[in-house]
């Protein structure tokens, strides 16, 4: 029967949760690792269409959420089929090495997105062309921004976080936090303390898988 992969784990205890398309969750331990799947009696039932995948890709979120409260997961690409049981073991073998160096690596942590988007972006016509002369005042203007921003975070929450990464997007910019599990009340609590700062609204999303720190 197909088995649709949802994450391994360091080999701890497993976690009981439902999963997509109403499927069981099962776990088992192969190769040092603990790997979560489901068994798809009918995949094309469950994932064949456009509506049904959507469903079925928060199903498998929800999942993801359920063990991340219990242990830190590492992502299959949703939605990772194998042909059945059997191709669990030669399937994680390939990368066993790069999971059990990831999962060493990030311990005990989880991921934290805070996404900061700009009044003055917001209202910029982005289409219109502009000089030269404006697009380097504006560039400058931006990573000034960012960069008052993203030393505010790191200041405050300095003894929370082990580590940060960002992505510049069209409109907004983004930060994740890698925040140890026994440090999220504190994570949390310090960016309340520090306050708003004027013409920048920031949100605060997780705790997730910290998937952006597997690669480095």
């Amino acid at each position: 029967m197909p088995c649709l992969l949802y994450c391994v784990t360091r080999p701890k205890e497993a976690v009981s949760v439902a999963g997509v398309c109403d499927a069981e969750v099962q776990s088992q331990e192969f190769c040092g690792l603990r790997v979560y799947w489901s068994e798809v009696a009918n995949p094309e039932a469950c994932l064949g269409s456009a509506e049904l995948l959507k469903k079925a890709g928060l199903q498998f979120q929800q999942v993801l959420r359920e063990i991340l409260a219990a242990t830190t997961p590492i992502p299959f690409g949703f939605p990772t089929l194998l042909e059945d049981r059997d191709a669990l073991a030669p399937h994680l073998e390939a990368e066993q090495e790069l999971y059990r160096a990831a999962l060493a690596r990030i311990g005990d942590a989880v991921q934290y997105e805070i996404v900061a988007s700009w009044a003055a972006d917001e209202q910029a016509d982005l289409a219109t062309p502009v000089s030269g002369r404006e697009y380097v005042k504006r560039r400058q203007e931006a990573t000034g921004r960012v960069a008052a921003v993203d030393a505010k975070l790191k200041g405050v929450t300095a003894d929370s976080v082990r580590e940060w990464r960002a992505r510049q997007q069209r409109k907004t910019h983004r930060w994740f936090a890698l925040v140890p599990r026994d440090s999220r009340e504190r994570f949390i609590a310090s960016l309340r303390s520090a306050g708003p700062s004027e013409g920048v609204r920031l949100r605060l999303r997780g705790p997730w898988p910290p998937t952006e720190f597997i690669n480095s």
